[in-house]
């Protein structure tokens, strides 16, 4: 599965916005089902639709000399859940750009509605001869760049409820758990490998691990200590679903060969919602951090608001 979140670029404001479309189908690899029968796109990895966007318009108008990589977040919003057979528009726009970084800001739509919004985030450029060979990166732009072509449109199919009997792998995000001796907080490994997919396009010159799989790894940590104290409360009827994320910092570079011991600590916790900070170190070194929010729902609330309500 290579890890292209961009299926098409529409429109293209110089060093300023863009808009492209983003496909999704049953072929995706990072299907996940928070209840069975409802499979969606991981919240977080569609994001890298907004984060890739948002390189093309920077990688164009800096003719292909620099590649942006996101240090921080301010804010990750999630107001809806995407389905296969959904078609999404990608929108990402440029506040300011310098020689060294950028502050951006972007959004996914469907059906007109923003689904995942992404808020003063914040780039530091890299050499883009020392990630990506420049002229497969123009060969790229070349092929996804079709001016005027239509965008998605605000009527489409409606929400699907079933999977109709095709299974969903549900991809691990950690590998283990090592430390669960206190109620509030969790400790996982997660070993970084050559062999994902995901380093052939992320980068062919130098391997780094997505900044939407960090995030994963730091979601699905939080959400088994989440499922967890829902349980010691007695609230099994009510599940966790991310809903956003602030103070989102990529501090190092993570390669394969890395092991990242993750971990995840209550924050504060009520009957409809809770806050779970997480951290990720590499080498005793702070890689990354991100406070997650999560709404505690049932599975009639969660259909309503995050399937037929997008």
């Amino acid at each position: 599965m290579r890890f292209l979140m961009i299926d098409r670029i529409c429109e293209l404001e110089k060093g300023k916005s863009a808009r492209g479309i983003k496909n999704i189908s049953w072929n995706d690899d990072f299907l996940e089902e928070i209840f069975p029968g409802m499979p969606v796109v991981s919240s977080f990895v569609i994001a890298e639709a907004v984060a890739q966007l948002l390189s093309w318009i920077i990688v164009e108008a800096k003719d292909f000399t620099v590649k942006p990589v996101i240090t921080v977040v301010d804010s990750y919003s999630c107001n809806g859940h995407i389905q296969p057979g959904d078609q999404l528009e990608v929108v990402g726009s440029v506040e300011s750009l310098s020689e060294e970084g950028a502050l951006v800001h972007g959004k996914i739509l469907l059906r007109g509605k923003p689904v995942i919004e992404i808020n003063h985030a914040v780039c530091y450029l890299y050499p883009l001869s020392e990630l990506d060979p420049p002229e497969r990166a123009r060969m790229q732009f070349k092929h996804l760049y079709v001016p005027g072509c239509p965008l998605p449109q605000t009527a489409q199919h409606p929400a699907s409820l079933m999977r109709e009997e095709v299974p969903v792998y549900k991809r691990p995000w950690f590998d283990r758990i090592t430390d669960d001796s206190q109620p509030a907080r969790l400790v996982a490994i997660k070993n970084v490998t050559a062999t994902e997919d995901y380093f052939n396009d992320h980068f062919p010159r130098k391997p780094i691990l997505p900044g939407v799989v960090i995030l994963e790894a730091q979601h699905s940590l939080a959400r088994e200590l989440v499922l967890r104290q829902l349980a010691e409360r007695g609230l099994t009827g009510s599940f966790p679903v991310l809903c956003g994320a602030e103070k989102v910092k990529f501090r190092l570079f993570i390669q394969p060969g890395d092991q990242m011991l993750v971990e995840a600590a209550v924050k504060s916790f009520s009957d409809g919602q809770c806050f779970i900070a997480t951290k990720v170190t590499v080498g005793g070194k702070n890689a990354a951090s991100a406070l997650l929010h999560f709404d505690l729902t049932d599975r009639a609330s969660y259909t309503q608001k995050y399937i037929l309500g997008r």
